[in-house]
C-alpha cells in the first residue's frame, strides 16, 4: 500500500504516543509535518513539509531524524536534554494526563480506559506528568461535568445477584444464553479488588502493580461484552474506577508518577459513569497524596480541593478522607493554620462516621490513619515534638498485618525521635523500619529509611 494514499487517512486507530500528541493538538499528519518544518527552519535547517514522513513515523516504526526531533520537541516545549535521557517515542509527552475531547459519558470513559491499559504496556516512569495549567484544566473540566449533571444515577447498592432474580426458561421454552457479565461475575471482580487492596497492605505497590493492570484490561474487555442491564453496567464502571484507583496508589508507592496521574485522571471519568462520588474522592486524594509525594504542593492543594467539593452528600468517612488529604496538602505547602483546619475537620467526620463506616474500600481510614497523616504534616512544617506522640500512637494503633503502613510509620517516628534529640530510640524504631521494609518493597520506604540516616549521620 502507497504511504502517501494512507497518510490521507486521520483515523484515531493508532495507539503510538505521536497519535495522542496529534489529538490532543487537533493536527492531521500535513499539520504535524508542517510544524515540524517551520520549527526545523527557526532552528537553521531547512525540510521540507511532507505528510508521508509523519504516517511513517506513526504506522511503520520509523524513527524521525535528529533534526526533525529537535524541531518537534521545539514545537512541544520539551527540553533537549529530554531527547537524549529518553529516546524516541518515549520523550513524547503523551501520557501525562487525561485524555482531552472525551465525552463525559460511558463511552468517553470506555475510550479513556482502553488508552490507559494500551499505555500501560510499557514503563511511563519516564514520561511528564500533569502538573500546574495541565491539572488545572482537568480539575475545570471535572467541575464542568459535574455541574452540567451528566452522571447518570448510582447503581444500587448489594450484589446484583441480589436484586434480580434468575429467570428460568418454562418447559419447552427457547434457551436464551446468560449475560456474558452478570451478578455472579460482577461479585468476583469487587471481591478480587478488594483482595488487592489487603495484598498492597502488606506486600506494597510493588507486589501488586501488574495483576492491578491485568484486571483493567480484564475489565476493559467486559465492558464490551453484553451487560445484565444498566445497573450491572454501573457496577462495572464502578470496578474499573476502583481498580484505576489502586493502580494509581500503586504507581504512587513505586514512584512511578506519570502512571499514578494517568490511572487518578481516567479513574474519575469512570466514577463521574458511575455515579459513584465517594470513589470520585478517592481518586481526587490519591492525585493530591501523590503530588505531595513529587513534591508538588500547589497542584496537591488544588487536587484535594476538588476532592472536597466532590465529598458533599457522601458518608462521614469519605469526608473525612477529604478533609485529611487537603490537610497534608497545606503542610506541604508550608500552611498551618489551614492544616490544623483541616486536620480538625477530619477528626469531627471521622467520630460521626462511627454510625456509617462508608464503603468496605474505605476500610483502612482508621484513628490510626489520621494520627500518622497528621504526624507526617507536622514534620513536612518542621513541628518534630509534635509530631513524634501522634507518629508513635500511629505505629501502636496500626494492624500488625498492615506491614507496609506499619515499616513507613516507624520510619517517620524514628525521624521524628533524631529530629527531637533521641538518637538511641531513633534507631532501635529504624532498625524495626528496616526490617518490615524487606517484606514490602517500595521507593517510599526507601526514602524515609535514606531520610533517617542522613539525619542519623549528621550527629556521628
Amino acid at each position: 500500500m502507497d504511504g502517501r494514499n494512507v497518510a490521507r487517512d486521520d483515523s484515531a486507530g493508532s495507539t503510538h504516543p505521536l497519535a495522542y500528541v496529534r489529538r490532543r493538538h487537533g493536527w492531521s499528519y500535513q499539520d504535524l509535518a508542517r510544524v515540524v518544518a517551520e520549527h526545523a527552519r527557526a532552528l537553521g535547517v531547512p525540510m521540507a513539509a511532507r505528510r508521508e514522513k509523519v504516517w511513517r513515523w506513526e504506522h511503520w516504526g520509523v524513527v524521525p531524524e535528529a533534526d526533525s526531533q529537535r524541531a518537534l520537541a521545539r514545537a512541544l516545549g520539551v527540553a533537549a536534554k529530554d531527547l537524549e535521557e529518553r529516546p524516541w517515542p518515549r520523550w513524547l509527552p503523551a501520557h501525562g494526563g487525561m485524555p482531552d475531547g472525551l465525552p463525559w459519558t460511558v463511552q468517553g470513559s470506555r475510550t479513556a480506559l482502553v488508552a490507559l491499559v494500551d499505555d500501560g504496556s510499557g514503563d511511563p516512569r519516564g514520561y511528564p506528568i500533569a502538573d500546574g495549567q495541565a491539572l488545572r484544566d482537568a480539575i475545570a473540566d471535572w467541575d464542568g461535568a459535574e455541574t452540567e449533571g451528566c452522571a447518570s444515577p448510582p447503581a444500587p447498592a448489594g450484589p446484583l445477584s441480589e436484586r434480580v432474580p434468575a429467570q428460568s426458561p418454562g418447559p419447552g421454552a427457547e434457551f436464551d444464553a446468560p449475560p456474558f457479565v452478570d451478578g455472579p461475575v460482577l461479585d468476583w471482580l469487587e471481591a478480587g479488588v478488594l483482595g488487592l487492596r489487603r495484598l498492597d497492605d502488606r506486600l506494597g505497590g510493588a507486589a501488586v502493580r501488574h495483576r492491578v493492570e491485568a484486571d483493567l484490561r480484564l475489565v476493559s474487555g467486559l465492558l464490551g461484552r453484553d451487560v445484565h442491564g444498566a445497573a450491572a453496567q454501573r457496577r462495572l464502571l464502578r470496578v474499573a474506577a476502583d481498580l484505576a484507583q489502586l493502580g494509581g496508589w500503586a504507581a504512587t508507592d513505586t514512584g512511578r508518577h506519570g502512571a499514578a496521574q494517568r490511572h487518578y485522571l481516567t479513574g474519575l471519568r469512570l466514577a463521574h459513569s458511575a455515579g459513584d462520588r465517594a470513589l470520585a474522592v478517592a481518586l481526587w486524594g490519591g492525585l493530591s497524596l501523590q503530588s505531595v509525594i513529587a513534591g508538588r504542593p500547589q497542584d496537591a492543594v488544588a487536587a484535594a480541593e476538588a476532592g472536597v467539593r466532590s465529598a458533599g452528600g457522601t458518608p462521614p468517612a469519605v469526608r473525612a478522607l477529604a478533609a485529611s488529604r487537603l490537610g497534608r496538602a497545606h503542610a506541604a505547602m508550608g500552611a498551618p493554620g489551614a492544616f490544623r483546619r483541616a486536620v480538625a475537620e477530619a477528626e469531627r467526620q471521622l467520630d460521626a462516621a462511627e454510625a456509617d463506616p462508608g464503603p468496605a474500600w474505605l476500610y483502612w481510614l482508621d484513628d490510626a490513619e489520621l494520627a500518622a497523616q497528621a504526624g507526617q504534616s507536622l514534620l513536612d512544617l518542621g513541628q518534630a515534638y509534635e509530631a513524634r506522640p501522634l507518629l508513635e500512637q500511629a505505629l501502636a494503633m496500626q494492624d500488625v498485618e498492615f506491614v507496609r503502613d506499619r515499616s513507613l510509620y516507624a520510619a517517620r517516628a524514628a525521624l521524628a525521635r533524631a529530629m527531637t534529640g533521641d538518637l538511641e530510640g531513633a534507631r532501635s524504631l529504624g532498625r524495626e523500619a528496616a526490617g518490615l521494609s524487606r517484606h514490602c518493597g517500595s521507593p517510599r520506604l526507601a526514602a524515609a529509611l535514606d531520610a533517617l540516616k542522613a539525619r542519623l549521620d549528621l550527629h556521628r
